[in-house]
């Protein structure tokens, strides 16, 4: 198979996501290291909790799959979309699931493409998706960071 730049971000989202980042721990790295106990606390210095940072990461994989099905109007507008209710944040195992399922058909969406998609312009957005599939690294990232410090 020929490497592509394509191929290679997709690599990154998913080095960055299951391991042997360079920065250390990857996401699920991280949370699987998580005591579950731990996921629906609240710290003084956040306004968000761990569990929700996950449901965050999940959701953010969402818009990105919706932008890929030219979803011209899929927004994530609302606390409720962008952090999760009560009720979705309060089985861990299910979150962790939801984001392991999310992350899966991302990958399983972005084989569909070639190098072209990374000029297109995302739907309803004034960028392209090089720009968004970047961010998706770089948004896990600072997310993995937050959780740490939500941890500690």
């Amino acid at each position: 198979m020929t490497e592509t730049t394509l191929s290679r971000i997709i690599d990154n989202i998913d080095t960055v996501f299951r391991g042997d980042a360079w920065h250390g721990p990857a996401v699920m790295e991280m949370i699987n290291s998580l005591p579950e106990s731990r996921l629906l606390e609240n710290q003084p210095f956040s306004k968000q909790t761990i569990a929700q940072n996950i449901f965050h990461l999940t959701a953010y994989r969402r818009f990105v799959i919706e932008k890929l099905n030219d979803n011209i109007h899929f927004r994530l507008d609302t606390d409720a979309e962008n952090w999760g209710t009560e009720e979705e944040l309060k089985d861990p195992a299910r979150l962790k699931k939801n984001l392991v399922d999310t992350h899966n058909l991302l990958l399983k969406k972005l084989e569909e493409f070639d190098d072209d998609l990374l000029t297109r312009n995302v739907p309803g957005e004034y960028y392209d998706f090089y720009k968004l599939l970047n961010g998706l690294i770089q948004h896990d990232t600072y997310h993995l960071g937050m959780i740490w410090v939500l941890w500690q």
